[in-house]
């Protein structure tokens, strides 16, 4: 826009005057972009959560499965197979 332009922009358009189509479209292009920011920010931070879930279950599952190896170490017997499934029932 012009330095003149510029200038006079606001005592040109009264507060009731209707908006030109130029400055309709600029609004609308500067709501889309806002929306895309908002959008891929919210992509990005869905993303990171996720991993950050993935990784905590994943090392669940590991302390999980480290704490049933050794429950199983301890309480083996000797006798028959190690897995727990095996076991007699009386």
């Amino acid at each position: 826009m012009p330095e003149a332009d510029a200038a006079n922009f606001f005592r040109r358009r009264s507060r009731r005057a209707a908006k030109s189509q130029d400055e309709i479209d600029a609004e609308q292009r500067q709501v889309l972009a806002a929306d895309k920011r908002k959008r891929e920010n919210h992509e990005e931070q869905r993303n990171e959560f996720e991993n950050y879930a993935e990784e905590e279950h994943d090392e669940q599952d590991e302390r999980t499965r480290e704490s049933t190896e050794q429950w199983r170490e301890f309480h083996y017997d000797g006798l028959h197979p190690p897995q727990e499934y095996n076991r007699q029932s009386t």
